[in-house]
């Protein structure tokens, strides 16, 4: 059919041609109808045009498919095809410099691989711990497992049971897979293993020790990246796995779980690229059931809290029993009480003139000017609660437990919580912003959740500290905030300014909280043995 035109007004197209065409096209309508159920089989001469049809189009697919594997239309296509993971080239898109946006790793959010230490639930509308922090911190991170379901029966008090608002940082989930001696395939170029660490040291605490040493002495090319703590129970036996679950990089470090009244002996070794070093002096303490108190009250001291003139102090224990130091009058206390849980936390009145203790059940005790207004005692909880912080006027507080819940009583407004989350440490305190318009939460991991008005400034998460944050407060002239360790560190964020300890401080038990004097912008720091820490305040007495 080369040279013709197929036209229905005749002229030059052939009779042939025409009718050919006209009867394909009537073969392939009787195939149609006889597929519909409206016709009968088609005749001879249709099912003939549909036979070569069908050879016609195998025919031309077979020829697609030769032409596509010819070398030479293989070799151009190849030469076209862009390198394996780049991006197609476009005419519109031009090569510009690398942005320092286009550089950066995309950010992860850290969420919680490792379950808090109460439990966890699955989050609704999201995962992981947000780990306090700090990517947050984590997230995460940074890990908790939300608040009460049930709501309290008081009327004047709002109880959460999931976060109204998320976080503003979350924390990134840390390995607790223990880390042996590193097996190194080819140590680095010109590296060796460290020398020993020095002047190891072991202090007892309840069913724990604390060791500390000195870095080596020589570290030229040594590169210290941390060291590993060994403990046994016999002069020698120290056991071939660390205690801890990765690398120390400070050089203190709370060995906890063993037997009180034991003898227990620890060694430490500095680890590097090229290997670990030979072990340090070989230190012992014998772990006790108690502390042994620096003051009048019985072991351990939980808390303390400040007048507002910066005259004095109270120390309470997990009794609820109160000691003063300084200008201040005890108001009472739970000592005569028997209470269902212990005491976890103490608290003063903005104006000094009263305070009240919350347990770890939620149950409030007021004392002085302190009003009562409402608690989570008597409540099932998810988590403990660890601690209590008053509005501005004192006309109302928050309680905080251990997975991040948060529950306003009197005039205190709820800004959020982690409640609800999965969180990868537990969250052991909170402070208020000083508008009153917020508040953060701080894990043990030094994660920090800012709510409300309240700005993130920073965390600890990243330190990679093997001390666990044991609490957090405001700096009301600058709306920064200090984390403290349970090992004295105290990390200061947000303009809080740093008055110390510029050294770990040997301690005989660990850090319970710290409180801050109003006065002088300093603070102090309270040991569960009742030993009182000051920096920037003055020392009212211990105990």
């Amino acid at each position: 059919m080369v040279g013709m035109r197929i036209d229905d007004g005749g002229g030059w197209m052939s009779d042939w041609a025409r009718d050919s065409v006209h009867d394909w096209i009537r073969g392939l309508k009787e195939w149609g109808l006889w597929l519909m159920g409206d016709s009968p089989l088609p005749a001879r001469r249709p099912r003939l045009m549909l036979f070569a049809t069908v050879v016609v189009a195998a025919l031309l697919s077979v020829g697609v498919v030769a032409a596509y594997r010819s070398p030479a239309l293989r070799t151009q296509a190849t030469a076209h095809r862009p390198a394996p993971g780049a991006a197609p080239a476009l005419p519109y898109m031009a090569a510009g410099p690398a942005t320092a946006a286009s550089k950066a790793p995309a950010r992860t959010s850290t969420t919680m691989a490792t379950a808090p230490a109460y439990g966890t639930r699955s989050p609704s509308g999201r995962r992981g711990s947000r780990n306090g922090q700090a990517v947050v911190g984590s997230a995460a991170a940074s890990t908790g497992t939300g608040t009460t379901s049930t709501t309290p029966a008081a009327s004047n008090h709002q109880a959460v049971s999931a976060p109204q608002s998320a976080p503003t940082s979350v924390v990134p989930p840390t390995s607790v897979a223990p880390s042996a001696v590193p097996k190194l395939d080819s140590p680095a170029a010109g590296l060796t293993a460290p020398s020993a660490p020095t002047n190891a040291r072991a202090s007892a605490g309840v069913g724990s020790a604390r060791v500390t040493w000195t870095a080596p002495s020589s570290n030229q090319n040594l590169n210290v990246t941390g060291y590993n703590v060994y403990v046994g129970t016999r002069r020698g036996g120290e056991g071939a796995v660390p205690v801890n679950a990765s690398p120390v990089t400070v050089t203190s470090f709370v060995v906890s779980g063993l037997a009180a009244g034991t003898p227990h002996y620890f060694t430490v070794r500095a680890v590097n690229a090229a290997g670990v070093s030979s072990p340090s002096n070989e230190t012992s303490a014998v772990p006790s059931t108690a502390y042994k108190m620096v003051g009048s009250l019985s072991g351990p001291v939980v808390g303390m809290a400040s007048n507002p003139g910066g005259t004095g102090y109270w120390l309470v224990n997990s009794l609820g029993q109160i000691s003063t130091h300084g200008a201040v009058t005890s108001f009472g206390s739970t000592s005569s009480l028997q209470l269902n849980a212990p005491i976890e936390a103490l608290v003063a009145t903005p104006d000094g003139q009263g305070y009240w203790e919350v347990a770890r059940d939620g149950g409030v005790f007021a004392f002085g000017d302190a009003r009562f207004y409402g608690s989570m005692g008597g409540t099932p909880l998810n988590a403990p609660v660890v601690g209590l912080t008053p509005t501005l006027d004192g006309k109302g507080y928050w309680e905080v437990a251990a997975d991040g819940g948060v529950f306003a009583f009197g005039d205190a407004q709820f800004y959020g919580s982690t409640g609800g989350w999965r969180l990868n440490r537990p969250v052991v305190g909170m402070a208020l912003d000083a508008s009153g318009g917020g508040y953060w939460e701080v894990a043990s991991d030094g994660g920090i959740f800012a709510f409300g008005n309240a700005t993130f400034a920073g965390s600890t998460v990243r330190q990679g500290s093997s001390s666990p944050a044991v609490g957090m407060a405001l700096d009301p002239a600058t709306n920064g905030y200090w984390v403290v360790a349970d090992n004295g560190t105290v990390s200061n964020f947000g303009g809080a300014p740093f008055e110390g300890p510029d050294a770990t401080v040997p301690l005989n038990a660990p850090i319970a909280g710290m409180n801050v004097d109003q006065v002088t912008g300093g603070y102090w720091l309270v040991s569960w043995d009742g030993g009182i820490f000051a920096f920037g305040a003055p020392f009212f007495g211990a105990g």
